[in-house]
């Protein structure tokens, strides 16, 4: 689909290219998300709905929530098929289709079962208890959700992964983690390799909260980065134990909890059961009022999300050199991720506030900078 651009010579331009494709798809696939919940609240509750009379809800109204799932997913397919082709015809995903295919069903699968299983709770809320008692187990609910995020993430996001084999990682990484269990907790027993493939090169993050907490090392990670690029980032990543940057995350997921709740009652309460628009007064057109608010939650927590690793990274990435006493070592780790990930060298400003982390450029100029904040308040 997308091997006549992959095949331009000239780099720069493939590069620029592949990220404005993708940026598109991913901007596609946000707006048919949005789109397909429109038409179900505009147009579904003329069909399948049933009057908000029964108390606890009827069997058509979660088959009606199934059907309503079924035709969102279906508007997500297509687009997530085309960045899979895209990665695939860049060269970033050498996989055939069929373990392409099977990698991205599982999820989607997952996704669409526990949104099953949440909308039918907030569907027999909806008709079972008052609007002021709904929001506040629509609260509790997404909370526990956060929480369990967490704290067993794996529950959630299910994940491969294995300990790390004899001479597989740098002596150095065992000693540096060591060297911080005190302070962060973090030690050479809880760091893990994860073997799931990605097209995209990730660095070693954290996972988990609290006691679960653990360092997670891409598989793919260990042969990309040399030693001293790998020491640079787990360093990065021990900073942010130290500052608690996973509590600053799970806030932050709390806070867009909060917009998106009352957000759902408000819809519910006006445009929801308003005389004129009594088609969208029936239980299941009102659950896809539920998801649009969340949908628009997400988004904000997303957003807020991003914008605070944007700002955290380079302050880590700046302790990480300051200790280690290395530059090189971190603009060597940022351009093996910018070659690995065809990333563009200099994106244009309006698409370089929307990736989800800055260029080459931009990250390198940010972490210089608080060094030399650092250095002048030291």
């Amino acid at each position: 689909m997308f091997k006549k651009f992959a095949r331009i010579e000239n780099r720069t331009e493939r590069l620029e290219i592949f990220s404005l494709l993708r940026f598109n798809l991913l901007v596609c696939l946000r707006l048919a998300e949005l789109l397909a919940l429109a038409l179900l609240i505009a147009g579904l509750g003329w069909f399948i709905g049933e009057p908000l009379t029964a108390r606890g809800g009827r069997p058509g109204g979660i088959l009606a929530i199934i059907l309503m799932l079924g035709l969102v997913e279906l508007a997500r397919l297509p687009f997530l098929a085309a960045l899979s082709a895209l990665a695939a015809d860049f060269g970033l995903d050498p996989r055939p289709f069929r373990l392409r295919l099977a990698q991205a069903a599982g999820p989607e699968l997952r996704r669409l079962l526990a949104v099953g299983a949440v909308s039918a709770l907030l569907y027999w809320g909806l008709t079972a208890l008052n609007l002021w008692l709904w929001t506040l187990a629509a609260f509790l609910l997404g909370a526990g959700l956060v929480l369990l995020n967490a704290f067993h993430p794996r529950l959630l996001r299910p994940e491969t992964r294995r300990g790390p084999r004899d001479g597989e990682l740098p002596p150095t990484l065992a000693i540096r983690l060591d060297h911080w269990a005190a302070k962060t907790g973090l030690s050479a027993r809880r760091l893990l390799i994860a073997t799931d493939f990605s097209p995209e090169l990730k660095a070693p993050a954290l996972s988990g909260f609290g006691p679960t907490q653990r360092l997670i090392i891409p598989e793919r990670a260990l042969a990309a980065f040399t030693p001293r690029e790998m020491s640079l980032l787990v360093v990065m990543a021990a900073v942010g134990a130290l500052v608690k940057v996973s509590v600053k995350m799970l806030l932050l997921r709390f806070c867009a909890l909060a917009v998106a709740v009352p957000l759902a009652a408000i819809l519910i309460s006006t445009v929801g059961t308003g005389w004129w628009g009594y088609p969208l007064a029936t239980p299941p057109t009102l659950v896809v009022l539920v998801w649009l608010a969340v949908w628009l939650g997400l988004g904000v927590a997303e957003f807020t999300i991003r914008l605070t690793r944007r700002i955290l990274e380079p302050q880590l990435a700046a302790a990480a050199t300051t200790i280690l006493k290395d530059d090189e070592a971190l603009v060597s780790a940022l351009t093996t991720m910018a070659e690995k990930n065809l990333e563009e060298e200099n994106p244009p400003a309006w698409r370089e506030c929307l990736r989800s982390r800055p260029s080459l450029a931009v990250f390198l100029k940010r972490a210089r900078y608080h060094q030399h904040l650092a250095k002048f308040n030291g």
